[in-house]
């Protein structure tokens, strides 16, 4: 990162992150995110009309007026083709999920993805598990073969324990994704301890 740049020397391990609500005004203004259409999204509104619509809720990170990052977080269900639970006498093949829609962050500003990736983690754990049944985190990782070298969000989805439903799915993939999933109840189990 350049000595001078925007993000340089910002912890954004201890920055809050602030849920996204119309009275929040944070322009995007300056938000270079590696993926293009990502700050474009956020400039051109697309973000606040899916929030408005309450098709995802959006929670944003920030180092005074300026956007380091966003998620949003979305029902979802996750469909696999061999029952995953089966030692648990579970043998469905679709689970009750959320989703994470959307994730970006400005290309300066290290370690934003982190921090908010473990902050939806913790807070589905914490805040939504708790109230409907829902054992799974899913995302839809970014796979663009048209860029070299190809771009593959995966392997970062990977460092925090997600899994690829489909294993064995070739590369590139037949859509511009690859479908992840991650088990929360180990983080579930441990915090019903801590209670």
């Amino acid at each position: 990162m350049p000595p001078n740049s925007k993000f340089s020397d910002v912890d954004f391990s201890n920055l809050p992150i602030e849920h996204l609500t119309p009275d929040l005004n944070v322009t995007g203004q300056g938000f270079r995110c590696i993926r293009g259409e990502f700050a474009t999204y956020w400039r051109k509104g697309r973000i606040q009309r899916e929030v408005n619509a309450r098709i995802s809720h959006c929670w944003i990170l920030r180092c005074e007026d300026d956007l380091a990052g966003y998620i949003t977080l979305l029902t979802d269900k996750l469909e696999v083709d061999e029952p995953i639970l089966i030692d648990e006498g579970v043998q469905y093949q679709t689970f009750p999920a959320i989703k994470i829609g959307l994730l970006a962050v400005d290309r300066r500003a290290k370690g934003a993805g982190r921090r908010l990736l473990e902050w939806a983690v913790e807070y589905i754990a914490e805040n939504i598990a708790p109230h409907v049944g829902v054992r799974f985190i899913t995302v839809d990782a970014l796979y663009d073969s048209d860029t070299t070298p190809a771009y593959d969000a995966s392997g970062f989805y990977k460092k925090f324990g997600f899994q690829f439903v489909d294993a064995e799915e070739s590369l590139p993939p037949s859509v511009p994704y690859r479908t992840m999933y991650l088990d929360l109840k180990p983080l579930l189990d441990a915090l019903s301890i801590q209670i």
